[in-house]
This record gives C-alpha cells, sequence and structure tokens, in this order.
C-alpha cells in the first residue's frame, strides 16, 4: 500500500490514507509530502475528503467503517492489486512470487537491472537500503513488482516474466481448496509466464521441482530452472560453493559464467541471487554487470539487517514469519558466529499460527540457541482459544525455548537484563517486534554503563 502510494504521488495525484496504528512508515510517508494520514481508521476523514478512490489491501474486511461509507456511497473502490495492475500495463511485468524470498529477489533483479542500464520501475514489499524506499519509478520499459501469493492477487499481474522461489502451504484463510488450490494457482502464474518472455523457477523447492516437471517440458528455451549444485537435479542455472575463494561459482548450461561473494548471508540468499541471474541472462545484460549488482546489492530493510552494533552486541531485525523462514534466518545467523544466538520470534496472526502450529514445534525444537516466543501479533482478527504464544512454547517443551510476555518496551528491557558483549540478538516476525530494536538501540546508554563503552 505505502509503494503504491508513493508511487501515484509521484506522478502527482492526491494522496490520503490511513492505518491502525502508527509506524516509522508513516512518518516516512508524511515527509516525503503525503500529509493527509490519520491513526486509527476514520469514517468521518473519508466523509470530509470524498476521494475519487478507495484503495483497500485484504487486511482491511467489509467491518471497517471507511470501506463501508465507500461501499454505501457508490465510490470508486479498487483492492490494492487492481490498482497495481493500472500502474503496470504498460510496461513489461517481471513478477516474483512465491512464499518466501519475494522481497530479496525482486530487489536483487532491480539490482540487476539497473546496473544492466535497464532503468527499470519497482514496486517491491521492503525498503531498499540504498535507495530507502519500496518503489522506483524508472524510463524503461521494465515493471519488477513482488507478486503477492497470499490472497491470490499475484494472478491479476500480466507478467513478461514469471519468477517462482518457492510454494508451501500458507494463508490458507484464503485459499478454501488448501494446498491443492496454491498449487493451482502458482501453475496458472507459471503458464502466464511462458506464454511471453518467460518462466524462472527454482527447483531446490521440492513442491516447485513437482509442479514444473509435470506440467511444463523442462527442454523449452522460455523455462530457466535454477538449483544449487545441479546435483541430482540438473538445471539450467546454479551454483557451486568455491571454498578456497570465498565465492559462489555460478554456471549457465553447465558453463561457467562467473564467481560471485554476496554481503549477505545464508544459503536461501545464494538461491535468490540465482533468481536474479537467471533474470538477467534472460534478458541479454553482461555477466560482469550482473555479478556487480549482485556483489555490491546490500539487501533490503528487515531482511537480516542489522539495525546496530554496540559493545559487541549485534542487534539484527528481520521479517521472517513462516516457520521455514524462521529455520533459514536462524542458520544464517549462526554463519556469523556470534559467541551466544539469542533469539526473539512474535508469530504473526492467531489463524496463521493455528494453521502452522506443528510446523513451527518442529522447527523450533530443532535448535539449540536461546529462543523466546513473544505474544502473538493481530494485524487483523482476534485471538483463537487455545491458539497462544504461552502454549506454543509449553508445547514445544525445551529448556531453551520460553514465552516472553510483554509490550515491545517491555520486551526491549527484558532483553537488555540478557544480552551480554559477544550477543547476537536476532528479532523476527512481521509485526511491531520490529520496534524492539530500535528501542534497544536507545537505551544505548544503559548498555554502555553496563559493559563499559568501546
Amino acid at each position: 500500500m505505502s509503494a503504491l502510494a508513493r508511487y501515484f504521488n509521484i506522478y502527482g495525484s492526491q494522496i490520503s490514507g490511513s492505518d491502525k496504528e502508527s509506524s516509522l512508515l508513516i512518518d516516512q510517508l508524511i515527509n516525503e509530502g503525503i500529509k493527509n494520514i490519520w491513526i486509527p481508521h476514520n469514517k468521518k476523514k473519508v466523509q470530509d475528503l470524498n476521494p475519487d478512490y478507495i484503495i483497500y489491501s485484504t487486511a482491511v474486511t467489509d467491518k471497517n467503517d471507511e470501506l463501508a461509507w465507500a461501499k454505501e456511497n457508490k465510490k470508486q473502490i479498487l483492492h490494492r492489486s487492481d490498482l497495481l495492475e493500472i500502474a503496470i500495463s504498460d510496461q513489461k511485468p517481471i513478477a516474483i512470487s512465491g512464499t518466501h524470498g519475494k522481497t530479496t529477489t525482486s530487489t536483487m533483479i532491480f539490482e540487476v537491472l539497473k546496473k544492466g542500464g535497464k532503468d527499470p520501475s519497482a514496486f517491491v514489499g521492503g525498503i531498499i537500503n540504498d535507495l530507502n524506499t519500496n518503489v522506483v519509478a524508472g524510463n524503461g520499459e521494465y515493471f519488477i513488482v513482488e507478486a503477492d501469493e497470499s490472497d491470490k492477487s499475484f494472478l491479476k499481474v500480466n507478467p513478461y516474466i514469471s519468477v517462482i522461489t518457492n510454494i508451501e502451504p500458507d494463508h490458507l484463510e484464503n485459499y478454501p481448496g488448501g494446498f491443492q488450490e496454491i498449487k493451482d494457482s502458482f501453475i496458472q502464474f507459471a503458464k502466464n509466464g511462458v506464454k511471453d518472455k518467460g518462466l524462472i523457477a527454482c527447483m531446490q523447492d521440492p513442491v516447485t521441482y513437482e509442479l514444473i516437471s509435470s506440467n511444463f517440458s523442462l527442454n523449452d528455451e522460455k523455462i530457466i530452472t535454477y538449483s544449487i549444485d545441479n546435483n541430482p537435479i540438473k538445471t539450467t542455472v546454479f551454483a557451486r560453493e568455491n571454498k578456497n575463494k570465498e565465492t559462489w561459482d555460478f554456471y549457465y548450461k553447465n558453463e561457467l559464467i562467473t564467481s560471485i561473494k554476496l554481503k549477505i548471508p545464508g544459503f536461501h540468499n545464494v538461491l535468490n541471487a540465482l533468481a536474479a541471474f537467471s533474470a538477467g541472462s534472460l534478458l541479454g545484460i553482461n555477466p560482469e554487470k550482473i555479478k556487480k549488482a549482485l556483489e555490491e546489492y546490500s539487501g533490503v530493510r528487515r531482511r537480516f539487517e542489522i539495525i546496530g552494533k554496540i559493545n559487541n552486541i549485534t542487534i539484527v531485525d528481520d521479517y521472517a514469519h513462516h516457520p521455514t523462514e524462521i529455520a533459514f534466518t536462524i542458520k544464517a545467523a549462526k554463519e556469523l558466529n556470534p559467541k551466544r544466538l539469542i533469539v526473539v520470534i512474535q508469530p504473526h496472526q492467531p489463524l496463521r499460527l493455528k494453521f502452522l502450529w506443528n510446523e513451527f514445534i518442529k522447527t523450533l525444537r530443532n535448535e539449540d540457541c536461546q529462543i523466546f516466543i513473544t505474544e502473538t501479533y493481530i494485524a487483523r482478527g482476534s485471538y483463537i482459544d487455545g491458539v497462544t504464544s504461552i502454549k506454543l512454547a509449553e508445547e514445544i517443551n525445551k529448556s531453551n525455548v520460553n514465552y516472553l510476555s510483554g509490550n515491545t518496551n517491555e520486551i526491549a528491557e527484558s532483553l537488555l537484563k540478557l544480552i551480554k558483549p559477544g550477543d547476537l540478538v536476532l528479532l523476527m516476525g512481521a509485526g511491531n517486534i520490529t520496534d524492539v530494536g530500535s528501542k534497544l538501540l536507545k537505551l544505548h546508554e544503559g548498555l554502555a554503563s553496563k559493559f563499559g563503552k568501546n
């Protein structure tokens, strides 16, 4: 929603809006000239403005007073995805979808095209660190867009190129047909790309491998598959670790093209880089320009973002909220070899926690670091009896996994008492857990007095 607001503000539309609570992002939008934002939602504000269009996201239900007013007064109402479709209609969309990795992959592809001289536009689901924004209005023919599978709106995009990072059961509240409906939707998304320039698919992911190999000819020149090590699955593009040079060797059709050393850690980010390399190759971008773009890529806000280092304590903020993402992110943190890893997880949405309950238990039982589970963040809906963070910690039943109560201020204060030099504090979740990092940093004088300045 913020990317759409920024994009249409750039082109002169008068933008206003509301949210359930304030945030740093809203402060940024106000500083960028979108002044008329109110907290919380307020029907009278909309009534007084009498706007031409009302744009809403899936997080906004029919019970919302502003949306109800718009319907009663027969206003032009568009879902977020409908407005996105309008924004990209005159360009060639490169649409990135998947359960995990969309934002990092999208921004990597943006960097590859930018350094490849394509001057692309982009809508992504996070703030690009180097640009401090989630939207770019370029002058080129390509529009990189993070295509959201969570509410099936990714099927509204008419992609020039489709990219699939992985497929897992998630957001099942929007898929009454269960996981099979999710898989069927991804098959259609893949077909939409093959109709035009092509499809890029991660065969490292077993579900994506199953769907692509069963529904498409892998000999089709429009299909680029990618993986790590090219074994046992043979793919168009693959990477192989070169431990002597601390790089990854990238191959295209079994030919070594280049070696790349990423700034950001994690096996999963090598896969994201392979998707970006594949997109650049499909569009004929010089391999050395692709290499430069990926090696200089500095990441995106809230994707393993190191937000501060103080007194030899590192604080990392990450958007991970699905068990698979959480496992990947913990593994990436361990690659940094901290003296001690402290993980704080904020589950997102009671319904998601209910659907993924067993996956959370299995994932967190496998970890040996200190893990705290905070209260579940509610973006919409309400609590579900028996589906709580405290019960989750109890069922995991491991001494290193504990429930941590309190709001973000109280969580920061609890961590302040616990952490010591050499620790890496990893904060994960899609809700307001991100505020804990900044609050910890604001307590820097307390940390300094506790450990001594260095």
